[in-house]
């Protein structure tokens, strides 16, 4: 089931990195065309265009790095602690039950999991860095959801 859920995320990715290909190919034209030819030494429209289309092809190659490390993840099968890989589950005060996968890259991407909603998380993220290396029932505190504790790890 980890693999299918891997697959959705590299697919929901590879969505972005298209779109964002898109956007940086067109904010490229755009930055280089008559249209923003400078009228003035103030004008900096095409400068600024050229700046966005930059920006635009460095997160489309941080998308690429990320594909590229989630394809090569080998997923855990039984792992001790929440490590690459695994699902985990958060119980918050209230018994509601919160679910992660943690990958390389993809975070924030949302799915469902047994009919119920599991969030991408990232060891870079505040939650993340809060989770990894986390044991079965261990309790993690300031989290957007309040103190929680780890109640599950497959």
């Amino acid at each position: 089931m980890k693999n299918k859920l891997k697959e959705q995320v590299i697919l929901q990715l590879e969505k972005d990195l298209a779109s964002l290909k898109k956007a940086a190919a067109e904010t490229h034209s755009v930055s280089t065309g008559d249209e923003n030819k400078q009228e003035g030494k103030y004008d900096t429209r095409g400068i600024e265009a050229s700046y966005l289309a930059d920006a635009q092809a460095e997160q489309a190659k941080l998308i690429e790095e990320g594909i590229f490390k989630i394809q090569n993840l080998t997923l855990p099968d039984e792992p001790e602690t929440a490590i690459l890989g695994s699902i985990i589950i958060l119980t918050d005060d209230n018994d509601n039950d919160h679910q992660f996968l943690i990958l390389p890259a993809g975070g924030g991407i949302e799915l469902e999991y047994e009919d119920q909603p599991l969030t991408v998380l990232t060891p870079e993220s505040p939650v993340g860095k809060k989770i990894i290396h986390k044991a079965l029932l261990d309790k993690i505190e300031d989290t957007p959801i309040g103190t929680v504790y780890l109640s599950e790890i497959y």
